[in-house]
């Protein structure tokens, strides 16, 4: 009697293996796209309560946002320091080891919420040198430590704004009242560096890694959250329209004016 064999063939297995590969290959796109959304999605979360945190602030300090970085024991407000070719404005709080996170977190209460799960560099610098996550860190114990994901719209909100591009004498915060357009002023962005504000100079600027900014992205769009609190998905070349970063105000970097996008913004 003939015996007949139930195996596959080798033909057969890799057929098999051929249509397992292709139909990873059609997969996993779909979730790796799918994973990011949800990333996104808890960014978007976190940008909505910090967006709160900041409102409530500004009721308790009669309509007045808080300073980008504020004075500490060893950095007094002492006005604009000029600096020749840099496009953003320098005061003299540069390195001080009080920012508008550290201030905001009485209103939050978990400063997790400062991290979103997209931003590869929240707990440590791209570039060398600098502290990991916030640039406040160096002064606090580990347990203190702040990640990274936000920041202001420096170009406005930036404390040195007043005293460099508008001639006043110390920094200071910025007030609601200045502002004319609430629904299209930027108040907070995504950002991938320690600073506690990010501007519009920083548009064109690339990052250590070939063909990346430092502004965070998901599937193209960054989220950013605007004076009256809605929150906008845009690519980065939008918000050189209807200006979202200075509002009446002049924006002195003039970087919307020759605008070069890294590769992932395109």
């Amino acid at each position: 009697m003939k015996r007949h064999n139930s195996g596959f063939s080798l033909v057969e297995l890799l057929i098999v293996i051929a249509i397992i590969g292709v139909l990873a290959a059609l997969l996993f796109p779909v979730f790796s796209r799918a994973r990011e959304s949800a990333r996104g999605t808890t960014c978007l979360s976190n940008m909505k309560q910090i967006g709160i945190a900041l409102a409530l602030y500004q009721q308790d300090y009669d309509e007045t946002f808080p300073m980008n970085r504020f004075p500490d024991e060893t950095h007094p407000l002492q006005g604009c320091v000029n600096t020749p070719g840099v496009p953003y404005p320098l005061g003299g709080l540069e390195e001080t080891r009080v920012n508008w996170r550290r201030v905001l977190l009485s209103y939050l209460k978990n400063k997790q919420v400062y991290a979103c799960p997209s931003n590869k560099y929240a707990s440590y610098s791209p570039h060398s040198g600098m502290v990991p996550g916030d640039q406040t860190n160096r002064y606090y114990p580990q347990s203190e430590h702040f990640p990274l994901s936000y920041a202001m719209n420096a170009t406005f909100f930036h404390e040195a704004v007043p005293a460099c591009w508008y001639g006043e004498q110390y920094e200071r915060p910025r007030y609601l009242a200045e502002i004319n357009n609430a629904a299209g002023l930027i108040m907070l962005l995504e950002s991938r560096l320690p600073h506690s504000g990010l501007g519009s100079w920083a548009l064109s600027w690339e990052g250590e890694e070939a063909g990346t900014g430092y502004f965070q992205q998901h599937h193209g769009l960054c989220h950013f959250i605007f004076i009256d609190q809605h929150i906008k998905s845009l690519r980065l070349a939008q918000t050189c329209t209807d200006k979202m970063w200075s509002d009446s105000f002049p924006d002195r970097s003039e970087a919307c004016s020759s605008l070069t996008l890294a590769e992932e913004y395109q």
